[in-house]
């Protein structure tokens, strides 16, 4: 009877930290394990306990509770082991194993966009200079298209007074022709007029 009692009092008081320690800890939780090393996973909170096996450096894990007093870890591994971890392997932060392929990726993608990116100005600085040269071009093109408006302008003003001009010097010849005539009809002797008589 006294062996009976003395086992129900050691389990209880080895229960008793396991339950208050479940009950500090929210359920399922995703975790980390650090990328210092690995660690070995335990049946119970500390290293007096049975080893189950090991759990690589940055596995995902699901923590299940955490003991205060060893400050152990139940978690599920990413093989649905459950075991404890020493706490201060257990990270909340991504591992650098799980981060780096990301980290890779992204900056294959930044390499590639970068280049694309480069390959476009490329085209872009090309297509600038073309254009700099077609407007270089039309540029004097313009200039010399303005030269001929004002040769033009010029030979057109000119041209119209010399019109001008030709057309009073033909309406002074014209104004002098009527003029003499004028004077020579005046001056003109006039005709009698036989009278008539009757014989």
């Amino acid at each position: 009877m006294l062996k009976r009692f003395l086992i129900s009092v050691t389990c209880a008081l080895f229960l008793l930290p396991i339950t208050q320690a479940s009950a500090q800890q929210p359920q399922g939780e995703t975790q980390y394990i650090s990328d210092d090393l690995f660690t070995f996973l335990h049946s119970g909170p500390g290293r007096n306990y049975r080893i189950l096996g090991s759990v690589i450096a940055g596995a995902e894990v699901q923590v299940l509770r955490t003991d205060s007093d060893s400050n152990y870890v139940e978690i599920v591994d990413d093989k649905d082991r459950t075991g404890w971890v020493d706490g201060e392997f257990v990270s909340p932060q991504k591992s650098l194993r799980e981060l780096v392929p990301g980290l890779q990726q992204q900056l294959a993608d930044a390499t590639q966009n970068t280049s694309a990116q480069q390959t476009e100005n490329e085209t872009l600085r090309q297509q600038f200079s073309e254009l700099q040269t077609q407007n270089s071009k039309l540029t004097k093109q313009l200039k010399t298209l303005e030269e001929q408006n004002a040769d033009f302008s010029q030979k057109l003003d000119s041209a119209d007074q010399t019109a001008k001009m030709q057309w009073f010097t033909r309406g002074g010849i014209v104004a002098l022709i009527s003029l003499i005539l004028g004077v020579i009809v005046a001056y003109l002797p006039k005709k009698r007029r036989k009278s008539d008589t009757w014989m």
